[in-house]
This record gives structure tokens, sequence and C-alpha cells, in this order.
């Protein structure tokens, strides 16, 4: 029986995924038909089929097909600290989520459908992600997907810890981002990023770490289209407006609340009116904010001195630095330097395989 995932569907996902980078070799220069798969991505890409890779493929979900005998499954995936990029191309079948997954492994699964056509199903009703639209799922509530045909869906995986405030959200399992310039544009960046760590796994420290930072920043950006958890439409507007003002100035140690709100044009007692009650404070939201560029900066290649790692993070001097970074990371900047260069990335478990999950500890 002929495979559903030949040579050709690969050379065409390896082309999605570069976004253009990456042609086909024409007809005549050691192509057959033009789809020639390159080694390297044949090394990198994990075959499944059957039911065994249906059970192997499922890790947090049950998997489903009409033919299980005729199941086909490539996958590629790239583990970016805590976060996972990964693409799959697999034949017609249906997952289904409960709510919850092992403990402390909560996560969101992010992905564009850029093949094939995919149907979510949930509580609230049913929804259509057709090609180019970008839909997630979470483990914290009930849902089930299906895939038509031959699928491609990819995306990027995030514990759930990573996007505060959108617990109605997640809650609901699945849903889809709206069609905007922003969604649009992350999928192909998505896709774009896992190409090139597949191609080129060894791009350093300092890129791995601003990969991770990155791709939170995203995620967290594709949820802002969101309201917040019990948030009045302006509130949630204005907030998402000081996050966009923080990601921009926080570099800047002259800027501070005075100038966000002046920026705004709101009051400072309008600006904290808006914040109370919430989790997290505006300063500690700028201090986190900066504390994460200074991470970055630190693991940066080649080593950059405390004084310039401040000087591009927003704090005052290396000084102001070293104190902020010590008490809320819990160790000096050295330490953490030194720590980052010793231990390898923690890898996201959401797309393990099935046997690769570690479990629950005893």
């Amino acid at each position: 029986m002929a495979r559903a995932l030949d040579d050709a569907e690969m050379v065409a996902w390896l082309g999605r995924l570069s976004g253009g980078l990456w042609v086909p070799p024409a007809a005549g220069e050691g192509a057959r038909d033009g789809a020639t798969v390159p080694e390297w991505f044949s090394a990198e890409v994990m075959r499944l089929d059957g039911p065994l890779g249906m059970l192997q493929l499922s890790n947090f979900g049950t998997m489903s097909a009409a033919d299980p005998d005729a199941f086909e499954a490539a996958l590629l995936r790239r583990s970016i600290g805590a976060t996972m990029l990964y693409s799959t191309l697999e034949t017609s079948h249906t997952v289904s989520y409960e709510v919850g997954a092992p403990e402390g492994m909560d996560i969101i699964i992010l992905g564009t459908s850029n093949q094939g056509g995919q149907r979510l199903r949930t509580a609230a009703g049913v929804q259509l992600m057709s090609v180019g639209r970008m839909g997630f799922m979470s483990s914290l509530g009930a849902s089930s997907i299906e895939h038509f045909g031959v699928s491609e869906t990819t995306g990027v995986v995030v514990p759930v810890s990573a996007v505060p405030g959108y617990q109605h959200a997640l809650a609901a399992g699945a849903g889809m981002f709206p069609d905007t310039p922003l969604t649009r544009a992350a999928g192909a960046a998505l896709g774009r990023m896992l190409f090139e760590w597949a191609k080129d796994p060894d791009q350093g420290e300092g890129a791995l770490a601003g990969t991770e930072a990155a791709l939170v920043a995203l995620v967290r950006s594709l949820f802002r289209q969101f309201p917040g958890d019990g948030e009045t439409d302006r509130a949630g507007l204005v907030r998402a407006a000081a996050d966009r003002i923080i990601e921009r100035r926080h570099r800047d140690a002259a800027f501070g609340i005075a100038e966000l709100a002046a920026e705004l044009h709101v009051s400072r007692r309008q600006l904290f009116r808006l914040y109370a009650g919430m989790d997290e404070s505006l300063a500690a939201r700028l201090l986190r904010r900066r504390l994460v560029t200074a991470r970055e900066q630190l693991v940066s290649t080649p080593p950059q001195d405390l004084a310039t790692v401040a000087a591009q993070s927003g704090f005052a001097d290396a000084a102001a630095l070293r104190a902020q970074f010590t008490r809320h990371v819990g160790v000096s900047p050295s330490a953490f330097r030194m720590a980052a260069r010793t231990q390898p990335p923690r890898l996201a478990e959401a797309m393990l395989l099935s046997g690769e999950q570690s479990g629950p500890s005893a």
C-alpha cells in the first residue's frame, strides 16, 4: 500500500516550514520529480504509524481513526527551554483531551493549520479551523479536535503558568484566536523558528534563552487579544496598551510609572486603580520584564560585564541589577550565568511521546 506521507508531502511540508528559505532542487539536479527530502530533515523527523503510532503520539489525549492501521504521522519538534516548538503531518484522526494532565504538567498547545482542516469541539460548541487559522488546546478543559485528510499543524507548547490572567479562556479546553495580522504573523514565525532550529540545533545558549523568552512573549501577546479574567473592556484595553509600552521601553532606566501614565494619557492614580486587585502590581510587572531581559543578556555570547547587562536591561547600574536579581531570582547574576552554562535546558513534556513521559513522581 502506498504511503500517504510520501516524499512529495514531506518536501511540501519542509517548504511551508521554511517560509520560502528552502526550495527543493529542480528535476535533473539530483531530485526525483522534484521530491527529494534533505538528509538533515529526515534525520530530525520522527515517523509513526498504525495503532502503536497513535498510542505513542497521543501524550495527554486519546486518539482514534476510522482505519487505525492506515494511520501515519511525521513529527518534528525542538525543545526550547521550558517551551517546545513542533510541527506534525498526520492522516485523518480525532484526538480527545480530558480535563487535567499529569501532576505539574498543565500545558497550552498553540497551533496553526497549514494544510488540511480541523474541527474543534468544546462544551461551548464547534469551531472550524481552516488553513491559515490558529487555535489552542489547554489541559485545563475538555475538548476534541478532528483532523481531515493529510493535515499539518505547526506551533508551540508552553506551560499554563506562562500565561497568567486567562484561566477563563483556558478552562474552555480549546478555542480559536482572532484572524488578525498578529495571529497570522505569529503562525509564520513559529514555523520559521522551528525550521531554523531543526537545521542548525547548536545556536548557543544566548539564542536558546532569547528564543524561549520570545516564544513566551509571543504566546502572551496572542492571548491578550482576549479579555483577561474578570476585566472590563476599557480596563483590558488600557492594561494591554501598558504591556506593549513596557515591552518597548523597559530597557530605558529612566522609564517608570510616571512616564507610562503620560504615554497612556491617564493619571498615575487612574493607572494604579486599573491594577488594583491584580495578582501583580504595575511596578512588579515592569521589574519582571527587566529581569527577563537581564536573564537573556547574562547568557548571551560573547559574555558581557554586569554594567553592560544592567544598561541593556533598564537598571540604573550594576549594583541595582545585582540587588534586584538576587532578591527575585534567588541567585546572584554571576551564579545564574554559571548555572546556565552547566545545566541542560528543561525539556517541555507536552510534545513528548507517551513512552517518554516521566509521569508524576511517586
